[in-house]
């Protein structure tokens, strides 16, 4: 019985209809988020989307899983369409450094653990010229996740599923 109150609380909690978790409550996973990705719409038609949270926040946001998706991020990109953001989704743990090279907005960028705690946050500018022209925008933390979101967008807390 505990189980399926449990079950109910945590999907009305994904739903929206509660605020988040409180301390001690387990939120899920970001990686139930990622294996719960279905077919993105326009304009990433061939990106997966999910959603996830940041703190009491839920964002529809397109995954960049693989390398090649992650180097293309959101160049050339003014418009997210219905979305909020782009998740990065690195298999271990990366220091990988982003550039702005062809991004035409203004974005804020977040950094997080495996177990989504926010590791550090970063506002990038855009950059006109080809990538070995542009700062390179590096976490102080190794990390797993890292959003993007339009500049002055990306809400604090933990990222969970």
């Amino acid at each position: 019985m505990r189980r399926a109150a449990a079950a109910l609380v945590g999907a009305a909690w994904a739903l929206g209809l509660l605020g988040a978790p409180t301390a001690g409550a387990s939120a899920p996973p970001v990686s139930s988020a990622v294996r719960a990705a279905t077919q993105a719409t326009q304009p990433f038609p061939d990106l997966t989307q999910t959603t996830i949270h940041l703190g009491r926040r839920a964002l529809l946001v397109v995954v960049a899983q693989t390398q090649a998706e992650r180097e293309a991020g959101l160049r050339q990109r003014a418009t997210l369409g219905p979305y909020r953001g782009m998740l990065f989704v690195f298999q271990g743990d990366s220091s990988v450094g982003f550039t702005m090279s062809t991004v035409p907005v203004a974005l804020d960028i977040g950094f997080y653990g495996a177990n989504g705690r926010a590791l550090d946050r970063l506002r990038m500018t855009p950059c006109p010229h080809p990538e070995n022209e542009c700062p390179v925008y590096e976490a102080s933390h190794s990390f797993r996740y890292a959003v993007e979101t339009l500049a002055g967008r990306l809400p604090r807390g933990s990222l969970t599923g």
